[in-house]
């Protein structure tokens, strides 16, 4: 993956910032391995360790009954601790991760929560919620599906997914569990796609998976591409899919780490392959001190035709956004 993304073109090239985060996952895994990603190198994308004062906590407060803020106080208080995280951080993740399910639980008419347990692939911390494993992660990513599944979403019309930095592949993991016939494409650049295709083959060893390889051509790959339910690909590789691949595209807090040039670029690549529906989340203001550069809410190329079905901002994690555009 490395030596592909090196012949890759400079649009899609890392920026210096996840220059920068790639050497600190690469010696994350090294030194605590694949096994224990989910307490190293996962705390670097969407995990969040936060103080009492943080808007999260806040944010939560205000929504969920006080009973259920003290009893999950007071789980905190007697669970362990999840080295190589620190006591006082193990203990921040924890009280969090209870808040956030049991708000992302009251959102729910159905039962579809309740179908989701965590996988011990990676090795997450042990936080459980009525015998059942649960992880901050999940529950961003249950949200995040309730988001995009917004009532004028046609569900009918949504057979592929493409997630542009899907990370370790957390909300992957969700609408592969809870809408199974759904063909995914992950692109992302080493070491997250080379975590993410370990981890969810790993946890869907009965779909059919596309490994990343160098290809020039699709014709080269198609057959076994199109055959395939999950699909990893690095980004440039993009490029070389037909038009219409997809019909629903996800970007969550991946183009506000990027120059802006990459985010004209992506944009511009991904406008005739997808098909539907383009979903959005990130920094309302991102700071990205490594480039150079501020990306915020109202930077990003939005076409003139794509139909805005909304904007607004995030549940929980209020400095986000969201938005879900309807493509012609």
């Amino acid at each position: 993956m490395t030596s592909g993304l090196a012949l890759a073109p400079r649009e899609t090239l890392p920026s210096k910032f996840w220059e920068e985060l790639n050497r600190s996952n690469l010696a994350q895994l090294t030194d605590e391995g694949y096994e224990n990603f989910k307490r190293t190198v996962a705390l670097n994308y969407f995990t969040w360790i936060v103080p009492l004062s943080d808007v999260q906590i806040r944010f939560l407060w205000r929504r969920l009954p006080k009973s259920r803020f003290l009893l999950a106080a007071l789980q905190t208080i007697f669970s362990r601790s999840h080295p190589p995280i620190p006591w006082k951080e193990s203990k921040a993740y924890s009280f969090l991760t209870r808040l956030i399910w049991e708000y992302a639980a009251a959102q729910e008419p159905d039962d579809r929560l309740e179908k989701l347990e965590e996988p011990l692939e990676g090795n997450p911390p042990r936080v459980y919620r009525r015998g059942r494993l649960i992880y901050q992660d999940l529950a961003n990513a249950k949200l995040e599906f309730r988001s995009i599944l917004h009532p004028a979403v046609d569900l009918t019309q949504v057979n592929t997914i493409l997630e542009l930095g899907a990370g370790y592949g957390r909300t992957a993991f969700v609408f592969l569990t809870l809408l199974p016939t759904v063909r995914y494409i992950v692109a992302d650049i080493p070491p997250a796609l080379a975590v993410c295709e370990r981890y969810l083959s790993s946890c869907f060893k009965d779909r059919r998976i596309f490994r990343y390889r160098p290809f020039r051509d699709y014709a080269e790959v198609r057959e076994e591409f199109e055959a395939a339910q999950i699909i990893f690909l690095l980004p440039h590789q993009l490029a070389l899919l037909p038009k219409g691949s997809a019909d629903l595209f996800m970007n969550i807090s991946s183009f506000d780490e990027m120059r802006k040039d990459q985010i004209g670029y992506y944009f511009k690549l991904l406008a005739p392959l997808v098909r539907r529906y383009f979903y959005l989340k990130g920094w309302k203001v991102s700071e990205n001190l490594s480039d150079g550069i501020t990306v915020k809410d109202g930077d990003y190329p939005i076409p003139a035709d794509w139909k805005k079905v909304y904007w607004k901002t995030c549940a929980v994690q209020e400095y986000f956004f969201e938005a879900l555009f309807e493509l012609p």
